[in-house]
């Protein structure tokens, strides 16, 4: 439930330092840095998440996503930022999941009197993915997002400040033989929202940040609207690296959900949203952790809570092999019972609960510096106390990584 771009505050100094560092060309006043990711080449066992029983589909396929991100600055008062992310996805015979997706974020920033920076973006995406775990099927969603900061800068880059954003978000509905959900009536909404930034310089290399806000949600379609709500949310970390051999965030906070009928069921609690990497001698270790609550668009439940933990291990055998694995465990709760109908035919209320296991191996073929090519092999199962939810899939495949 977040903005497409500007998520991590930066300051100015700091992305202006890092523009003259980091891109790779220059054209008249242009800084340019060129990106492309070859991902998910391989084959899939059940392209749509299907049960089992339903003959699951399966098909070749491959992702090419491109990336240019364009810079322009105006001495030291403005940086005048464009990124292009095309992406094509390919799927052999299941044509229905060919599709060119792609984002596109302009953002803009001015230093004035060397310490205040006003900033604003747009951003705007286009894409068929799965937005959350509950869509076992992809779906085309559009997000255009509007974004505008006042921030207090010092020269050691501790920055407090006041930003707001409003975005929209349209989903389309999915009609497969035997499967039709209206995404569109059930999700499509705007959001809004308002929020305090602090950040300090904790270490030389690393942030402490602490933000907190407000968030409406409205919904558009007049069946949906009992979903209207309204949040409250802090949270506070560290955003790495620490030392040169640790990168990642530590992120926790709360978060309070209060939906506009006051009958309908909230959230409060702990959420969070961390990912550390370590690397010690041979190995490198990774830990991830992230809680939140995603509305839902199956049956009478405003949203749904979901963890997810975890782990991964890496061991250089060599200076150009790598091998690789990762187990992720989550679990997704829907606190309002719904009435079912069992295999056996009778009807008995229940509320879902499901289970999340992923496990990937595979190795990386380090080419040239920290380029490398990765094949691997990826297992997920989804099991839930409501029969009809169950589902496995496999991938096997390969991916061009720049981080060896």
């Amino acid at each position: 439930m977040s903005i497409i771009c500007g998520q991590t505050y930066k300051t100015f100094r700091s992305e202006q330092k890092q523009i003259t560092e980091k891109a790779r060309w220059k054209i008249g006043p242009f800084r340019i840095y060129p990106a492309i990711q070859f991902k998910n080449i391989g084959y899939d066992d059940n392209v749509y998440y299907q049960r089992e029983e339903d003959d699951p589909a399966s098909d070749f396929t491959g992702t090419i996503a491109p990336e240019i991100k364009a810079y322009f600055l105006f001495r030291n008062t403005m940086i005048l930022s464009l990124t292009e992310s095309p992406e094509y996805v390919y799927y052999h015979k299941q044509k229905r999941e060919r599709r060119l997706n792609n984002t596109l974020c302009p953002e803009l920033k001015i230093l004035l009197f060397n310490r205040f920076v006003i900033s604003g973006s747009y951003s705007h995406s286009d894409r068929r993915y799965r937005a959350t775990s509950e869509f076992d099927v992809r779906a085309n969603t559009k997000t255009t997002g509007y974004r505008a900061g006042f921030f207090y800068e010092t020269a050691r880059e501790t920055s407090f400040g006041f930003s707001g954003s409003t975005r929209t978000i349209r989903y389309e509905d999915i009609t497969l033989p035997g499967e039709e959900i209206y995404l569109a009536r059930a999700l499509n909404r705007e959001e809004q929202n308002g929020s305090f930034e602090f950040y300090y310089r904790a270490f030389s290399r690393s942030l402490f940040f602490l933000r907190g806000g407000y968030t409406e949600y409205k919904f558009e379609h007049v069946q949906s609207r009992w979903r209207n709500a309204h949040s409250y949310q802090v949270y506070s970390g560290i955003r790495l690296p620490l030392l040169g051999r640790a990168t990642g965030t530590l992120s926790l906070g709360y978060k309070k959900l209060v939906p506009v009928e006051e009958e309908r069921e909230g959230f409060s609690g702990l959420i969070g949203d961390t990912s550390l990497y370590f690397r010690i001698s041979r190995f490198g270790f990774r830990i991830k952790y992230e809680r939140d609550c995603h509305f839902s668009y199956w049956t009478n439940n405003i949203f749904f809570k979901e963890d997810r933990y975890g782990a991964g291990i890496s061991l250089y055998l060599t200076k150009f092999l790598r091998l690789d694995y990762n187990f992720y465990y989550g679990e997704s709760d829907y606190p309002v019972a719904m009435i079912v109908q069992t295999p056996s035919g009778t009807y008995e209320e229940l509320k879902r609960k499901d289970i999340h296991h992923t496990q990937t191996i595979g190795f990386v073929f380090r080419v040239i510096k920290n380029t490398g090519i990765g094949l691997m092999v990826n297992f997920w199962e989804r099991e839930s106390n409501y029969y009809w939810a169950n589902r496995d899939r496999m991938f096997m495949g390969g991916y061009i990584t720049y981080q060896f």
